[in-house]
């Protein structure tokens, strides 16, 4: 648990987050080799549905369900809200930060923020049965704060090569059988459900930042741990909606889309056969060795 005085005034936040650059700016040579994450899948790629359709000679044009959007009423408003501080104020300021700020700085108060999280990961995966991801994430707590700086640098995954596995309390619902419910756009937060909703609401409470004493310099931080979040999907919401005739219902349907493709990807996870699991784990093994 990190303490501290209750005398610490509001302009405390500064010093901190100087010192945390100051800090990153010595080490960061240290931490090159490290910040890229590697994924390999050697699995067959599903197919889709105009693939499926073609090798069985049916018609192209597929039918997909309408996604539930029986709140468009509040969510139309809320979206053109976001919409316009995205463009004019978010997003300029997100790509000007990309602009000025290292990858090797970012890539460590990243990893600081995420690192505050795992124990949220941790209780996630505990709830959804997960006892070995728990313990990976509570051991990369550890480590990180640490070995790894208080976070700064992942030595969990480089020195022990102990995976981030991220997950959320919106997993942990599904896990159980709780379906999205209706699309929902937050103010300024963007395109969410009401499962997702819930989970937010759980994360922010649970948060560990909720548990140091000055409750100014937790929210600060809890600000700034979001902003910097939302930073690539900011820096890029321009260009991917410059050409786009209806933004709202392209936002949508792309927000749950992927919720479904990345349910979809769980679940197949969860019943791969022990095989299928051996397998793949062997596949990672392979190529880890051939890239170094």
């Amino acid at each position: 648990m990190i303490i501290i005085n209750h005398n610490v005034s509001l302009n405390f936040l500064s010093p901190i987050l100087i010192t945390l650059l100051l800090i990153i700016g010595v080490g960061c040579s240290a931490n090159k080799n490290n910040t890229a994450e590697i994924t390999v899948n050697n699995e067959p790629a599903l197919k889709g549905p105009y693939e499926i359709a073609a090798e069985k000679n049916q018609p192209s044009v597929i039918h997909y369900q309408q996604p539930d959007d029986s709140l468009r009423f509040i969510n139309e408003p809320i979206f053109k809200f976001n919409h316009t501080v995205y463009r004019y104020i978010l997003s300029p300021l997100a790509i000007g930060y990309e602009k000025i700020v290292p990858t090797p700085i970012n890539t460590g108060i990243g990893n600081f923020f995420y690192n505050l999280r795992e124990p949220l990961y941790a209780v996630n995966h505990l709830l959804q049965g997960e006892f070995t991801k728990s313990g990976h994430s509570l051991a990369r707590a550890v480590i990180n704060s640490t070995v790894g700086l208080l976070g700064i640098f992942d030595a969990a995954n480089g020195l022990m090569e102990i995976e981030r596995n991220k997950t959320k309390f919106g997993d942990t619902l599904e896990s159980y059988g709780v379906g999205q419910g209706a699309y929902l756009v937050l103010p300024l937060l963007g395109p969410s459900d009401l499962r997702d909703t819930a989970s937010l609401t759980f994360n922010y409470f649970a948060h560990p930042l909720n548990f140091i004493n000055d409750e100014e310099v937790a929210a600060q931080l809890l600000l700034v741990d979001g902003i910097q979040a939302q930073i690539p999907i900011l820096s890029k919401y321009p260009v991917v909606l410059a050409d786009v005739e209806n933004p709202y219902e392209f936002v949508r349907n792309l927000y749950m889309q992927n919720a479904l493709r990345d349910g979809q990807a769980r679940r197949n996870e969860i019943f791969k056969t022990e095989k299928q699991k051996q397998q793949s784990e062997k596949s990672v093994q392979h190529n880890n060795t051939t890239v170094e």
